[in-house]
C-alpha cells in the first residue's frame, strides 16, 4: 500500500537523520581528539599513558557497577513516568556504590602509608565515577526521548575539554596527573548536559514516584544487574586485570603501548559504531514494542559495519607501524606494530559492538553472557600464561598477541552469527510476522 511504504520510508529517513546527527557530533569530538593527539603524545610517554590507563580501568570498573546496569533498560518502558522511575532507582543505587567504593578506597588510604597523592588519586577516582555514570544515565534518558542533539553536544564537549587540558598540562611537564585531571574535568564537564533534564523531569514527575511501582519495575527488567551486569563487569574485570597483567609481566611502557594502540583501534569504533549503536538500540527497541520483524535491521547493520570496516582497518594492517611512528611520534612505534597484529580483533570488535544491545532488548543477555566470558577468558589465559613459553622480548610480545588476536577472531565471529541466529529466531515466534510480510 502506498500509505504504508510513505511512513516506512519516513521511519527510514528518521533513522537516518538521527545516525547522521549523532556521528556529525562524533565525529567532530573524535576529529579534536585526531587533531591533537600528534602533540599530546609528545608531551607524555608509553609509561605515564600506562599508569592513566590503569586508573581509567578502575574509573570504568566502579562505573559498571555503579547502577547494577539498570540505566540500560530507561529507553524500553512503553511509559515515559516508568522510565523516568527506573532513572531514579538507578541514581539511588549508584550513590550507595560510590559511597562503598570510597569507603574501601580510604581503607586502603588509611592501612598504607600517609600519602596526600594516593588520597588525591582515590578523589579523582570517585569524583570521575559518578559524573561518568550520570553521563551514563543521561545517554539512555535522551536516547529514550531521542533527544540526540543533546548527546553530539555533550560529546563534542567532553572532547573539547579533555584533549585541550591535556594539551595545556602537558606543556607543563604535568605527567600522569596531567591525563588524570584532563580526564576528571571532561567527566563532569560531559555530565552538565544532562543535570538540568533530570531536574526538570523530577520535578514534573514527582507525583509519579511509587516504591512499589519502582520494585516492580527492578523486578520486570532484573535480568539486567543478574545477567548483563556479570557480563559488563567481566568486561571491565577483564581489561583491568590485562593492564596489571601486562605491566607486571612486560612493563608499564609496554601496556602503555598497548593501551594506546587499542584506542586507537578502537576509535573507528567510537567514531561510528557508538552512534550507530544507540540509534539502533532505540530502533530495535520500538521494533520489538510493536512487534516488526527484527532481522531485517540487524541484516542491514551488520552488512553497512563491515564495509564501513574496510578502509580503516584495512590502512593500519598494512601501514600501522609507520603511521604511529610518523603521526604520534618515534617512541610510538611500537605501538604501531602492536596495532598491525590486533586489527582483524578489532575490526570485529567494531562491527558487533552496534549490535550488542539486540540480546537487552530480546531477553538474551544470559547466553551472550556466557559468549561474552568465553571471549574474556582466552584473553587472560593468553596475556598470563603465553609469556611463559614465548618469552617477554619483542618476537615473544608480537607472537603472543598474534596468538590472542586470532582467538578473539573466531570467537567474535561466532558471536556475529549468534546476534543474526536470534533476531531471526524472534521474527519466527513473533506473532504479526506474517502481516508484515503480507505488507
Amino acid at each position: 500500500m502506498p500509505f504504508i511504504k510513505t511512513i516506512q520510508n519516513a521511519k527510514k529517513s528518521d533513522f537516518l537523520k538521527s545516525v547522521s546527527v549523532l556521528m556529525t557530533g562524533t565525529i567532530l569530538a573524535q576529529f579534536i581528539g585526531y587533531l591533537l593527539a600528534p602533540v599530546i603524545t609528545r608531551y607524555f610517554s608509553p609509561s605515564e599513558m600506562g599508569e592513566f590507563g590503569l586508573f581509567q580501568r578502575i574509573v570504568v570498573l566502579i562505573t559498571t557497577i555503579a547502577t547494577a546496569r539498570y540505566e540500560l533498560a530507561i529507553p524500553l518502558p512503553k511509559k515515559h513516568s516508568d522510565s523516568f522511575l527506573i532513572f531514579r532507582l538507578s541514581i539511588r543505587i549508584a550513590l550507595i556504590t560510590i559511597t562503598i567504593s570510597f569507603a574501601f578506597l580510604s581503607f586502603y588510604y588509611l592501612s598504607n602509608n600517609f600519602e596526600l597523592e594516593r588520597l588525591i588519586w582515590i578523589i579523582c577516582i570517585c569524583t570521575t565515577s559518578f559524573a561518568l555514570l550520570f553521563f551514563n544515565l543521561g545517554t539512555n534518558w535522551s536516547i529514550r526521548h531521542q533527544h540526540f542533539k543533546k548527546l553530539t553536544y555533550s560529546k563534542i564537549t567532553n572532547s573539547f575539554v579533555l584533549n585541550g587540558s591535556r594539551v595545556i598540562l602537558g606543556f607543563f611537564h604535568t605527567g600522569k596527573w596531567g591525563l588524570i585531571i584532563s580526564f576528571v574535568i571532561s567527566s563532569i564537564a560531559a555530565s552538565f548536559y544532562f543535570i538540568p533534564d533530570y531536574l526538570s523531569q523530577s520535578k514534573e514527575k514527582l507525583s509519579a514516584l511509587s516504591r512499589k511501582k519502582t520494585a516492580v519495575l527492578a523486578q520486570i527488567y532484573k535480568d539486567f544487574p543478574l545477567a548483563n551486569l556479570p557480563h559488563a563487569l567481566s568486561d571491565s574485570m577483564r581489561d583491568l586485570i590485562i593492564a596489571v597483567l601486562l605491566s607486571t609481566i612486560f612493563s608499564e611502557q609496554l601496556f602503555g603501548s598497548f593501551d594506546h594502540s587499542y584506542r586507537m583501534l578502537r576509535l573507528p569504533v567510537m567514531l561510528i559504531g557508538v552512534s550507530m549503536g544507540q540509534v539502533f538500540f532505540n530502533r530495535i527497541s520500538a521494533y520489538k514494542n510493536q512487534y516488526k520483524p527484527l532481522f531485517p535491521l540487524v541484516k542491514r547493520m551488520l552488512i553497512n559495519l563491515i564495509l564501513l570496516s574496510v578502509v580503516p582497518f584495512g590502512i593500519i594492517f598494512f601501514w600501522g607501524e609507520e603511521l604511529f611512528a610518523f603521526v604520534f611520534g618515534e617512541s610510538w612505534r611500537f605501538s604501531g606494530r602492536l596495532s598491525e597484529i590486533m586489527t582483524p580483533w578489532l575490526a570485529l570488535n567494531f562491527i558487533t559492538s552496534p549490535l550488542s544491545t539486540l540480546p537487552l532488548v530480546l531477553n538474551r543477555q544470559r547466553s551472550f553472557f556466557v559468549l561474552g566470558i568465553t571471549l574474556s577468558i582466552f584473553q587472560l589465559i593468553g596475556f598470563w600464561y603465553l609469556p611463559k613459553i614465548y618469552g617477554t622480548n619483542e618476537a615473544g610480545i608480537e607472537t603472543v598477541f598474534q596468538y590472542v588476536t586470532w582467538s578473539q577472531v573466531v570467537l567474535s565471529s561466532i558471536i556475529a552469527l549468534y546476534l543474526l541466529w536470534i533476531a531471526q529466531k524472534s521474527d519466527v515466534s513473533n506473532p504479526m510476522n506474517a502481516i508484515f510480510k503480507s505488507k
